[in-house]
């Protein structure tokens, strides 16, 4: 009976809320991820360029890092011309597809061996268009949503996510293999192309007002009306940059733990991005073919993914997202043992199999718990996509560093004590949402949003 309550509960959530169009957007956010990271990592190792450089090519990716310099201009301003043709977050949106089609195409003529300096440039081109995308669009995510809706939204949002880097990586993977990586970017870049049709059928989301963003939007209006001197163009400048930036940052520093939940943002997901940026090359230097990794490692492993993401959006409903965040966490680092048993093993097809299922079940289920807790930290109606780029900030700054030493790592410790090594870097991020759990010290900014996390840190409690 209980069963039957939970499963009643399951398809509730997920198929009669109305958030399936949640899908569509991760699903176009999720191309470009893997097409500048992982993707790219295998062209190169096929290309004769070591694990070490392969590592300290993740610098390439800064630009999607700092997005939360120029998020505030794409929350507050219009794209010309489209912003006003389709509205300001769907204009950005095109604007944003339209640039990352022209980086995808000019990474497709360029080759690592000759031409290794426009790959790089490309390949920055097009985090710099990720990342715009991903904030035009973040206000789509939360557009209408309750409070205890973050989780199945994350969960939602990470499937489509998950489906979109399953396409680019699988589809990526299997056209380089029978006709080569530059067919295999074109066709990605012509992908991206088509996902623009998915932002033009999405509705424009409601954008927040407040007394300091109609305050900005108000001296903007008043500069570009009646003064073009540079004393006033400097005024506004530094007005903007106050308000968009520093007091998103000021307003977040007011909780209770801040230091806490930035060191949670930052440390939670630490090996994961390590491990990852390595397993293609592992893959490889094991022996599997591009064949057997498009097969297990994207195919298997995205269903895996899939229902693990899934999982973890429902359970944070009921159980709150704090502890989804550190029993998934938990698993996680354990499930990197498991490489460890096929570092030893070899070329081992089955053992692949049952490694991929259990890493990337539990993997799932962290990156729907972390979306989720991002969601809970920002204020929706002050600037909320500037507020969750600053904090993807602190994770990506981590993810870069960890992503650009990750090649080095490997090569000195040897792929069996490298993963071995793992799940030690889970533990301090494990430690801070244990202690924050069991000692209360995370509160919530809004009330709504207590109902996403367990019990014992509800605010009041």
């Amino acid at each position: 009976m209980k069963f039957a309550s939970i499963w009643s509960d399951f398809v509730r959530t997920y198929f009669k809320i109305g958030i399936g169009s949640k899908l569509f957007l991760g699903f176009s956010c999720g191309i470009p991820f893997l097409l500048r990271l992982t993707i790219l990592d295998l062209w190169l190792k096929e290309s004769g360029v070591s694990n070490t450089m392969i590592g300290f090519v993740t610098l390439l990716h800064w630009p999607f890092t700092l997005k939360f310099l120029w998020s505030p201009f794409i929350e507050r301003t219009d794209f010309p011309i489209l912003s006003k043709i389709l509205g300001r977050r769907c204009g950005w949106a095109v604007a944003s597809q339209l640039l990352l089609f022209v980086g995808l195409v000019g990474i497709s003529n360029s080759d690592p061996q000759d031409s290794i300096k426009s790959l790089m440039f490309f390949a920055s081109l097009v985090a710099f268009a990720d990342g715009c995308q991903d904030m035009s669009l973040y206000a789509y995510q939360l557009d209408g949503a309750k409070a205890e809706m973050f989780g199945p939204i994350a969960g939602v949002f990470v499937f489509g996510y998950r489906l979109g880097m399953f396409f680019a990586k699988s589809g990526a993977l299997y056209l380089a293999h029978y006709l080569g990586w530059s067919a295999a970017y074109a066709t990605m870049a012509f992908s991206v192309f088509l996902c623009t049709f998915f932002i033009l059928g999405a509705k424009e989301p409601k954008i927040p007002q407040n007394e300091q963003i109609k305050r900005i939007e108000q001296m903007v209006k008043s500069y570009e009306k009646h003064s073009h001197s540079l004393f006033e163009f400097t005024r506004v400048i530094k007005a903007t940059i106050f308000e968009c930036l520093v007091c998103p940052f000021k307003m977040f520093m007011q909780r209770k733990d801040w230091k806490s939940l930035i060191a949670m943002v930052t440390l939670f997901r630490t090996g994961d991005m390590i491990a990852q940026k390595m397993l293609k090359p592992f893959f490889v230097d094991l022996g599997f073919s591009m064949l057997e990794i498009a097969n297990v490692v994207q195919v298997f492993g995205t269903v895996a993914t899939l229902l693990g993401g899934v999982l973890g959006g429902f359970f944070i409903k009921r159980i709150g997202v704090m502890r989804v965040m550190f029993y998934s966490g938990l698993f996680h680092a354990i499930s990197c043992f498991s490489y460890v048993l096929l570092a030893k093993s070899g070329h081992d097809l089955a053992l692949l199999y049952g490694t991929v299922f259990i890493e990337s079940t539990s993997g799932g289920a962290v990156a729907t718990a972390f979306i989720a807790f991002l969601y809970t930290l920002c204020n929706r109606n002050y600037y909320a996509a500037t507020q969750y780029a600053l904090l993807w900030a602190f994770y990506d700054l981590s993810g870069m560093i960890c992503r650009t030493f990750s090649g080095l790592i490997a090569d000195l410790l040897g792929w069996i004590k490298f993963f071995a090594f793992m799940p030690l870097t889970f533990v301090p991020s494990l430690i801070i949402i244990y202690f924050s759990i069991n000692r209360k010290k995370l509160y919530p900014e809004e009330n709504n949003r207590s109902k996403l996390l367990p019990s014992k840190v509800k605010h009041g409690s």
